[in-house]
């Protein structure tokens, strides 16, 4: 019996034992990582955005007036003011008059007089026609006004789960 309460304590010295050391494992740890979020640009943003400067010349115009003396102006029609690309999972946004503003700025030309929406796969290429001012250096002949002006492009889309609202100058240069 002697042995057996010998082995019975020793073997609850070395339970003790055990229960009381270290394991080895972890139970915390920290790591010096960084991260950084920045912007993509636009044409890797989930709404793609491809404009460039718009310069119009007189050469690729037409001559229109209002009336007979009164106010000239060289029109450009189906002129390329931006394309839209849509870069979401789902390939869902929808690009649609209503989620479109474009618009002129402050100064009288160039103008912006009308714009549409061409559809082309997950591109949306929006054409305007714009105008510049005219004036007269002789008899029923005219040169195009130098200005420039900014238009607008605010966007609002959907494709139920992200929405993307946006602005952009588009620079217009009547030259």
């Amino acid at each position: 019996m002697r042995s057996l309460t010998a082995l019975s304590l020793g073997l609850i010295i070395v339970g003790g034992l055990v229960l009381a050391a270290p394991s080895g494992a972890f139970d915390m740890t920290s790591a010096d990582r960084g991260a950084s979020i920045e912007t993509a640009p636009d044409e890797h943003a989930l709404v793609g955005i491809e404009n460039e400067p718009i310069s119009l010349v007189k050469e690729d115009g037409s001559l229109v007036a209002d009336c007979l003396f009164c106010n000239y102006e060289y029109e450009y029609t189906d002129v390329e003011l931006v394309t839209i690309t849509d870069h979401t999972p789902s390939s869902g946004l929808e690009v649609t008059d209503a989620g479109l503003e474009m618009s002129a700025g402050a100064t009288d030309y160039p103008s912006l007089e009308a714009s549409d929406i061409r559809t082309s796969n997950d591109e949306y290429v929006v054409e305007g026609t714009l105008r510049c001012d005219a004036t007269a250096v002789g008899f029923f002949r005219f040169d195009q006004r130098s200005s420039s002006t900014d238009l607008t492009m605010d966007l609002e889309t959907s494709d139920g789960s992200i929405t993307v609202e946006l602005e952009r100058e588009i620079p217009v240069q009547c030259e």
